[in-house]
């Protein structure tokens, strides 16, 4: 599943690149080398995934170890084949061979529980990839394949071990299967130039479509909590098709597409979502001004785009906006006054069009940002595991609520540090 980029010249300057030159210079082992390692120690790792003779919490640190290790070699042997120029058709196809023992092994623990047609059409899709690395035409869009990818191989373990149980359910990770299959398929398509590249945003903007979609039926099924999941996933598709407009280009339904998605997903998906919590006309009420407010600010947003500044949205973005709500729900479904005020305050903050927020799909374009993201998902994760999934979803919750507020925050620091200068300051 490794990134194999270019090698790019120069001195680099950057922490990050700076620590990838030294990983390559101090690595003595071959690309080839760290990839044999990687599916040498795959084999152990199968056994005691499959094994019934080993305690479970042992079993457990032993998968959660090699996992770690493995990601490690992964990225290293990414780094040497890129900082050395050892990048070939055949270093991909073996990568890709590689991950095949814990992908078969985990398929094996966990068929009976999937979609079949899901769990059928990833792997069908997955061979095809892999013949087309062989004939050294499935260089591109690895970023967007090992993300899917990794995304799907671990919701694969979580259900094997049940680490995420109830939260994490053989239905959701089904349709992460189908995520994987839908990515998989326009890599392919475009590969084969049967799709244009400015087809790709469309089909991700889509994929954020059936995740808002899906997200109102879990919410009719009272699981509010996949429901979250799946807009989380919309968020990450939604970032993705931007990016991917960016670079390559979008259809002229792209912006009206995104906008629809957008609506389903983030006003649609949470203002159902109220109503299917209490099922009374109070419900219905807050949740259809909940729309209406996210269909506004995207209506205006898309009348404003040609004077906006790219890197700010004007107001709390309807992504933002929507977990939000979602996350309120979640964590006070029993107490309804909360959620109308948390909802009341999502809505002012999103159609604050004064208010300029950063826009952090822009900003993970930083290597630092993605750092502090990758930061942040770290300690998501710990609390998750250390507190339950809704310590989890807190932490989101309030990560979101001080996003919107921090530009009033340091409008009104800054009001307070102009009234604090002296008289003689101020005539100056």
């Amino acid at each position: 599943m490794t990134d194999y980029p270019k090698a790019r010249s120069g001195t680099p300057t950057n922490p990050l690149r700076r620590m990838d030159r030294l990983l390559a210079r101090h690595v003595a082992l071959s690309p080839y080398t760290l990839i044999a390692i990687r599916l040498f120690l795959s084999l152990p790792a199968a056994w005691a995934l499959l094994s019934l003779t080993i305690e479970p919490r042992y079993r457990g640190l032993s998968v959660a170890g090699f996992f770690l290790v493995y990601m490690v070699l992964d990225y290293a042997d990414g780094v040497v084949a890129r900082i050395r120029d050892q990048d070939s058709p055949t270093l991909r196809v073996f990568d890709r061979v590689s991950d095949l023992p814990i992908l078969l092994t985990l398929v094996a623990l966990t068929h009976e529980r999937l979609n079949l047609g899901a769990l059928s059409a990833k792997l069908l899709l997955d061979v095809v990839l892999l013949i087309l690395y062989a004939r050294g035409l499935g260089s591109n869009y690895k970023r967007l394949r090992a993300t899917s990818g990794y995304v799907s191989v671990f919701a694969l373990l979580m259900l094997s071990q049940g680490w995420a149980a109830p939260q994490l359910t053989s239905e959701l990770v089904s349709m992460l299967l189908w995520l994987n299959a839908g990515v998989s398929l326009t890599i392919v398509l475009r590969r084969l130039k049967w799709l244009s590249r400015k087809r790709i945003a469309d089909a991700l903007s889509l994929g954020n479509l059936a995740c808002g979609v899906l997200a109102m039926v879990y919410a009719h099924r009272h699981q509010l909590d996949v429901s979250l999941m799946l807009l989380t996933l919309g968020a990450a598709l939604d970032g993705m098709d931007g990016a991917a407009a960016r670079r390559w280009g979008g259809s002229p339904l792209g912006v009206y597409m995104d906008d629809i998605a957008d609506g389903v997903s983030y006003g649609l998906a949470p203002g159902f979502a109220i109503y299917a919590v209490s099922r009374q006309p109070e419900g219905a009420i807050i949740g259809g001004l909940f729309a209406c407010f996210v269909i506004a600010r995207l209506t205006f947003f898309t009348l404003n785009k040609a004077d906006s500044d790219p890197g700010y949205f004007h107001g709390v973005p309807s992504p933002a906006g929507g977990i939000t709500t979602m996350s309120s729900l979640v964590l006070f479904h029993d107490r309804p006054l909360l959620v109308g005020f948390l909802v009341g305050i999502t809505c002012t903050l999103m159609v604050a069009f004064d208010v300029q927020h950063r826009h952090l799909g822009r900003a993970l374009a930083s290597r630092r940002m993605r750092a502090y993201a990758a930061l942040f998902l770290a300690v998501l994760a710990l609390s998750a595991a250390l507190s339950g999934f809704s310590a989890g979803v807190a932490l989101v919750l309030t990560t979101l609520l001080a996003y919107g507020f921090s530009p009033s925050i340091a409008a009104f620091r800054r009001v307070l540090s102009s009234r604090s200068k002296s008289p003689a300051e101020y005539s100056s």
